[in-house]
């Protein structure tokens, strides 16, 4: 696993599928990683990849919506891309969803972390998927 923190852009795979969706600037790539995690392969074993992509794609969608992380060298250009993306914010809940779904016990993503810092990464996706609900409750 190529981490070198617990935010959800601080892994190779989430920091090249940011690159490959600011590039492609094709918004259906959000959609797309949303989906595998939540639509009917969603009630099989979540592979860490996946699960990687839909916490990204969840990501960009709290940032469309007003709600982003704060920006780093892992996710400034990709939060640049989603903060002209209004439109995207009608994925908040798939986005909410997919975060549950990628904490869950049958994902790999949750089993690695629960080997090493599970905490740090725990708080990422709970205050990932909290502002997320603000933003769907106040929209």
């Amino acid at each position: 696993m190529g981490t070198w923190d617990a935010t959800v852009f601080g892994n190779d795979d989430a920091a090249d599928w940011a690159d490959i969706l600011v590039n492609a600037d094709l918004e259906q790539l959000v959609a797309d990683a949303l989906e595998r995690a939540t639509g009917s392969a969603g009630a099989e074993y979540l592979r860490y990849s996946k699960g990687v992509q839909a916490l990204a794609a969840a990501e960009i969608v709290a940032a469309a919506a007003g709600a982003p992380t704060d920006a780093n060298a892992y996710n400034e250009r990709a939060l640049e891309w989603a903060s002209g993306r209004a439109r995207l914010a009608s994925l908040t809940p798939v986005a909410i969803r997919a975060v549950d779904r990628v904490v869950a016990d049958d994902s790999e993503l949750a089993e690695l972390w629960a080997e090493g810092d599970e905490t740090a990464w725990l708080k990422t996706t709970d205050d990932l998927r909290e502002r997320l609900r603000s933003r769907a409750e106040a929209g």
